[in-house]
């Protein structure tokens, strides 16, 4: 079952700056008028496996849980990367005011239990499941989920009702998979951003502010 970030919920503004500097400059044409040249992408350079699995574990993330997808329309907002659960994933895709969020925490799915636990990212409601096809399909009043059992883990993709259409969310779900090395790369803070933070205090992934520390207090017994 889904468990709550370990850090404050996300908010559209937070995620917003991060789309409107990367789709700015793709879709700005010179001068003159004439349509910006596409980038070239250059073949995909060797990335370190150590650093990746040290960055992953910066976040108290299994780098073995983590997947991306592609939503046409949606980027991904690298700031909102982080953990749920004792060590999954979670990353927002947005667009304009909507927000897609792709999960992943180790569990199960079944008939039994499809319906317990809200959905990710959107508040509270009576939860009713479906099956289709290989995924489970999650709703509520005003939010809606596909989610795929895996070995050992659950991948989710959730939104809002009013935000993503059922067949954007579907198309998510079916494009989700397990990330690159080059996927990793782009998805993961950097080490030399995160100056020794605590994974507790992760200002990096969201510039002043912090998530509360809830250790015990030194010397408290229990």
């Amino acid at each position: 079952m889904i468990r709550s970030l370990r850090r404050p919920a996300v908010s559209v503004a937070l995620l917003l700056p991060l789309v409107l500097t990367t789709g700015g400059a793709a879709q700005a044409g010179d001068r003159a008028g004439r349509p910006a040249s596409p980038v070239a992408t250059p073949a995909a350079a060797p990335v370190d496996r150590a650093e990746l699995e040290a960055r992953a574990r910066a976040i108290e993330t299994a780098i073995e849980l983590i997947h991306v997808t592609s939503v046409p329309g949606f980027a991904p907002a690298t700031q909102s990367v982080g953990v749920i659960g004792d060590d999954g994933f979670s990353l927002a895709y947005v667009k304009g005011g909507a927000v897609l969020w792709l999960t992943v925490d180790r569990g199960t799915l079944t008939e039994e239990n499809c319906t317990e636990g809200a959905i990710f990212g959107t508040g509270g409601g009576e939860v009713t499941c479906e099956r289709e096809g290989g995924t489970w399909y999650r709703s509520t009043a005003g939010s809606h989920e596909y989610a795929l059992a895996k070995d050992g883990y659950v991948v989710r993709l959730s939104a809002a009702r009013d935000a993503v259409a059922r067949d954007v969310l579907r198309g998510a779900a079916e494009a989700a998979h397990l990330a690159s090395d080059q996927e990793l790369d782009a998805v993961l803070p950097p080490l030399r951003e995160r100056g020794g933070v605590r994974p507790d205090e992760r200002g990096d992934i969201f510039p002043g502010r912090e998530v509360p520390d809830n250790r015990p207090p030194a010397g408290a017994g229990g």
